[in-house]
């Protein structure tokens, strides 16, 4: 088995990176989910503890949120959202105006899509830009961790419903080959992802977000009632979740795996 995909996500619920490599550091992967759009009444700009994903515009109540494309710059602490080839807001993730500015932005943005959290809700105007761009804060669970999965299993997906399914809708890390569909679902005990170790945490159970395809924002595929029809589980179980053993190490595409 070897991994063939890496990803990160910046910005909660946005548009993923490709990576050709990604740094584990204090148990999460670097980049991934350090700042999030926060509904006003679910605490101050400043306040950046763990809240669950009810309190972020997030694709279960905003599936439009893949027509814009993003690029965070880890150097230059610049933020940059795209819609349709074109810069639609940019900013310093540093610069308090910018923040604002990105904010108020994204606002806009999800309050003119059909569906959204906003409309019908003043007390969760405006949107906060939260996170310093560092720190892992916005995981949908407290300890974060690193998510993985098989090409085989998301071929037997496909082959169950019919139709083909874009990965990206599954919001994972990291995506392996040469493993037994749903095999992964199966495994206990620590992983070797090339010269990291990793620790089997659990299945990760599938929400509404991923009934949004990750190019058009579209909610065209029930994806929660196929995956019990496909893997026979009695929850819509996609991926793992793997919790880091080492404080620090690298994965890379190409990196071999071992399941003790």
């Amino acid at each position: 088995m070897k991994v063939v995909e890496l990803y990160r996500h910046p910005v909660k619920s946005f548009t993923p990176e490709r990576c050709d490599e990604l740094t584990v550091a204090g148990g999460k992967i670097q980049g991934d989910r350090v700042l999030g759009f926060r509904f006003a009444d679910q605490g101050a700009p400043d306040d950046w503890a763990w809240r669950r994903k009810s309190n972020f515009i997030s694709l279960s109540n905003t599936p439009g949120l893949p027509k814009l494309g993003l690029k965070f710059d880890d150097q230059t602490r610049v933020l940059t959202f795209n819609y349709q080839g074109d810069v639609f807001v940019q900013g310093s993730v540093d610069s308090e105006e910018d923040r604002l500015d990105i904010s108020e932005a994204i606002g806009e943005f999800v309050t003119s899509l059909d569906i959204n959290p906003l409309v019908g809700h003043p007390e969760r105007a405006p949107l906060n830009l939260i996170g310093d761009g560092n720190q892992g804060l916005f995981h949908d669970s407290q300890d974060g961790g690193v998510t993985l999965y098989s090409r085989e299993s998301l071929k037997a997906l496909q082959d169950s419903i019919g139709t083909n399914v874009d990965g990206r809708r599954f919001r994972t890390n990291v995506v392996i080959e040469g493993a037994d569909a749903w095999a992964e679902i199966a495994w206990t005990g620590s992983v070797m992802i090339g010269e990291s170790r990793f620790e089997v945490i659990k299945p990760v159970p599938r929400c509404l977000a991923t009934h949004a395809n990750p190019k058009t924002g579209e909610q065209d595929l029930e994806l929660m009632k196929g995956l019990i029809a496909a893997n026979g589980l009695d929850e819509p179980m996609f991926a793992i979740r793997l919790n880091p053993i080492d404080t620090a190490g690298k994965i890379r595409v190409g990196d071999s795996i071992t399941v003790r």
